[in-house]
């Protein structure tokens, strides 16, 4: 979408929904072709590969499951391709090459959103036989969108048309008002509290914390199986490909901040966004105030918000106070951005100062903004022998007593909430 973005650079958006796998770092792989950073699930039943991520060359991939083509069972080659195509491919071109390799008929159903370095961007709708090619290009607006059905699939089996709507919505606003750019979308597509009916939350927000609002919560981008997001821009055809960004949010978006990545020599991350001791910290506080924001009983659960928890009157909902935080960290990330742009090379120095001081600001902001409702937390995970769930305070320090009751929160009332 490079003729669509406001500064000709393009945007790959990816919103990610899992039933079984929950925690989410940020990891660089380096050691089986280009070196790339990707999105990891920690714990996942189905795949230990990457979920979207750009490499060295400015090569940038992410998925959606498609669920309308037949003859693959389990899609488990899916994710392996996005490994392979991060570690091998350079363009678009490549990406091709690799899919015709592949030993038909494949066990892939997927549609894969593709940019690279030389003004290349499409989607590409991959069945157990091939692909079908759609190039952003050649659309009218340069802006292609995608859910969980291929259009090259079975017409009648199409699963994700309600938020396919709501995402074409949204870009049709985007366009309107001259909105399409990284910023707008990263902060307010994953949280995007309208349907593609036009069913809006915003216009009935509770007036205070306090007045509990169970409220349907089915039909919206961001849903109870949301886990994480990623927005990737990408280059211009004349910069270097190291100026690749990754705004990624490490756990539900409505309940974690953006931080912004970029892939250096020095393969530098901030703490909060990489898994140490079981799972990334970011990723756990995230999981952690979403049992405020689902508080129900188990069938409940993923249909139903407490939306005075979300977004309410007095500006203390969890998603409103998450985006304060991450405007100061847009705002803070903007100098050392533009004047990468500007020189077309990025300081490694001012990376590294940037998130000394980005780790910093989160645990700051998430004690200061959310210490009155969660104190600490029992973690979903468990290590590899699929023992020892782990419990930790605010701060990230381990707490080793309550051990025994998996996915607990504690909060400062006492209450004990079973995720």
């Amino acid at each position: 979408m490079c003729s669509a973005t406001d500064d000709g650079r393009p945007l790959l958006f990816k919103n990610r929904d899992s039933s079984n796998a929950y925690m989410v770092e940020m990891r660089i792989e380096q050691n089986s072709g280009f070196k790339f950073i990707a999105q990891y699930v920690i714990g996942s039943i189905y795949s230990e590969g990457p979920w979207g991520g750009f490499n060295e060359k400015g090569f940038c991939i992410a998925n959606t499951i498609s669920y309308n083509y037949s003859g693959a069972t389990y899609a488990e080659l899916n994710s392996v391709v996005l490994g392979r195509a991060l570690a091998e491919c350079e363009t678009t071109d490549d990406f091709e090459k690799l899919i015709d390799g592949i030993e038909k008929p494949m066990d892939i159903r997927a549609n894969y959103g593709v940019i690279d370095a030389h003004g290349h961007a499409a989607f590409y709708e991959v069945g157990p036989n091939g692909y079908t090619k759609y190039d952003a290009n050649e659309t009218p607006d340069g802006i292609l969108i995608r859910t969980n059905f291929s259009y090259a699939g079975d017409t009648d089996r199409k699963v994700g048309e309600d938020r396919l709507a709501a995402a074409h919505r949204f870009m049709d606003d985007a366009k309107l008002y001259e909105q399409v750019n990284a910023r707008h979308i990263l902060q307010e597509l994953p949280r995007y509290l309208v349907k593609g009916d036009g069913t809006s939350l915003y216009d009935s927000a509770p007036a205070t914390w306090d007045d509990e609002a169970k409220t349907d919560f089915e039909g919206f981008i961001p849903r109870y199986s949301t886990t994480n997001a990623m927005l990737i821009k990408g280059v211009k055809t004349d910069e270097d490909a190291t100026l690749t960004l990754c705004w990624t949010m490490v756990g539900p978006p409505v309940a974690t901040t953006a931080i912004p990545l970029f892939l250096t020599p020095g393969n530098i991350l901030p703490e909060k966004s990489t898994a140490t001791d079981g799972d990334a910290w970011l990723c756990r506080m995230g999981q952690d105030l979403k049992t405020v924001l689902f508080p129900y009983e188990e069938e409940d659960k993923s249909k139903f918000i407490d939306l005075s928890k979300l977004y309410n009157g007095e500006e203390t909902g969890i998603m409103q106070r998450i985006v304060r935080i991450e405007n100061e960290i847009i705002s803070q990330s903007s100098g050392m951005i533009e004047d990468a742009y500007t020189k077309g090379d990025l300081s490694e120095d001012a990376l590294k100062d940037y998130y000394a001081w980005l780790d910093n600001y989160l645990e700051e902001q998430y004690k200061a903004n959310f210490g009155d409702i969660i104190t600490s937390i029992v973690s979903p995970y468990q290590d590899k022998n699929h023992q020892d769930v782990r419990m930790w305070d605010i701060s990230g320090r381990r707490i080793d007593h309550l051990s025994n009751y998996r996915g607990i929160v504690v909060t400062k009332h006492g209450k004990y909430l079973r995720k």
